[in-house]
């Protein structure tokens, strides 16, 4: 039988509190923005993108679409696991949630191509700006409403 001494015992007590302090520290401390940051990443690897303009992004994209998030815990634990490359665990979460991730991954990555000038950059190494909402510029839309004859 082994023994632990009281030190060794105490060493692993502050050692448990410390881990979950710095734990809870790093969830409370995580945004909208850090989970918009690391889905795209997800998709398109390493973003060259100014902080304001994923701030700026990211208020618009809850202002057009408030109900697409996922709930705070979701989002959070999503978060820590995309930035530690565990993403793979996501294949253990019930069904809804899988469905509600990817639902929110197809409206995150849809949004930013049309709010960011990420597909019309010359060069990859240029930086992602926000650009707002364009209105159309094709020339051969019909932008009339169809009358029913």
């Amino acid at each position: 039988m082994t023994k632990v001494s009281r030190r060794a015992a105490l060493a692993i007590m502050a050692g448990g509190v410390a881990s979950t302090g710095i734990a809870y520290a790093t969830v409370s401390s995580l945004s909208d923005e850090d989970l918009v940051r690391v889905t795209l990443e997800r998709y398109f690897g390493r973003l060259n993108m100014r902080i304001e303009h994923l701030q700026q992004f990211v208020l618009e994209f809850q202002k057009r679409n408030p109900w697409i998030f996922p709930n705070t815990k979701l989002g959070d634990a999503v978060t820590v696991l995309e930035a530690l490359k565990l993403g793979a665990a996501r294949r253990f979460l019930p069904e809804q949630k899988k469905e509600d991730l990817r639902h929110f991954d197809r409206w995150v990555i849809a949004e930013f191509h049309m709010l960011t000038d990420y597909a019309r950059r010359s060069s990859p190494a240029d930086p992602v700006r926000f650009t707002g909402w364009q209105p159309c510029t094709n020339p051969f839309a019909n932008l009339e409403t169809q009358q029913d004859a």
